[in-house]
């Protein structure tokens, strides 16, 4: 089993990977309706799930419906432009508009095959909005799964894994709070710059998978 200090190796390696695709998806990601399926899709986002994610079993595969998922997206930038502005903090995952449009765009994906697995539409989903989305894993949800029975793999599920990831790092704040006297605003800006500026929600990602990766004693991401 690999320890600690080899998963956060891991981590660090592939750190370069990560930050460059979400720089090339930029503009992508002020206005989906940009996306072109060579450029961002095929250029960025598919690398990324292969060499970061090592999804290549799954997404690697010849004939994936990678035009129908591209349009898909674009056609769910009403859905997305709700979400712009809103930090995983403070985003109030039960007001309606914010569920609805969490709820449409993770079940809108679902629909593509092959391309609709759990695992792949988290990834895309936090290259196209790194503040809201939550990537997760099979093992991630396993663990999640104990501590909230309503946890699945499909649109609702992923709405109470939000959820209860947002309810884990706020009392992580709370605690955190307690000795600092500081506010959450800036135990925030705290932690991001202790963590090379990365979006709670991607600290929260490696958070689970070094210590989910750890405790259901796997190797692979």
């Amino acid at each position: 089993m690999e320890n600690v200090s080899q998963l956060e190796e891991k981590i660090v390696n592939t750190e370069p990977i990560y930050f460059e695709s979400i720089e090339k998806l930029a503009d992508v990601r002020e206005n989906l309706s940009k996306l072109d399926i060579d450029r961002h899709l095929l250029g960025v986002i598919r690398p990324f799930l292969i060499q970061w994610g090592t999804m290549a079993r799954v997404v690697g595969q010849e004939g994936l419906n990678w035009v129908g998922y591209g349009q898909k997206l674009r056609d769910l930038e009403p859905e997305f432009a709700k979400l712009r502005g809103k930090r995983f903090l403070t985003a109030d995952f039960n007001e309606e508009f914010v569920s609805n449009a969490i709820k449409t765009i993770y079940g809108e994906l679902k629909r593509i095959p092959e391309l609709g697995g759990p695992t792949v539409i988290s990834k895309v989903l936090h290259l196209l909005n790194p503040e809201i989305f939550v990537m997760w894993d099979g093992n991630i949800r396993k663990a999640y799964r104990v501590k909230n029975r309503h946890l699945g793999e499909f649109a609702e599920g992923y709405l109470e894994f939000l959820e209860e990831a947002q309810r884990e790092i706020k009392e992580a704040f709370s605690d955190y709070q307690k000795g600092s006297k500081k506010d959450f605003d800036e135990i925030e800006k705290e932690v991001r710059s202790k963590f090379k500026n990365k979006t709670l929600a991607r600290i929260v990602d490696e958070y689970n998978y070094i210590t989910y990766t750890l405790s259901l004693n796997m190797n692979v991401r």
